[in-house]
């Protein structure tokens, strides 16, 4: 497969390699769509199509913590930072 990439992009890419980011170009095209993979399964867990979905979703939220599968906040809000990066 080829693919053409945007100067900025291409650039990037370029001095990852060459700062030893990415181990190739391809490792880093690889490591970019995992992250674009996750990144859009995580949305579509959150994403939901109607009140009844949103009410389900939140009863077993609900549900988890009462059975105490819950994190602490500070925990929870750490891993979100550390997904938003």
């Amino acid at each position: 497969m080829n693919i053409n990439l945007s100067p900025a992009l291409d650039n990037f890419v370029t001095h990852g390699v060459r700062d030893g980011l990415f181990v190739s170009a391809d490792a880093a095209i690889e490591e970019g769509l995992q992250l674009l993979a996750r990144q859009t399964k995580l949305k579509q867990s959150f994403t939901v199509t109607s009140e009844d979905e949103l009410l389900e979703k939140l009863d077993a939220g609900i549900a988890s913590l009462d059975a105490g599968q819950g994190l602490p906040a500070t925990q929870a809000f750490a891993m979100l930072r550390n997904q938003s990066r």
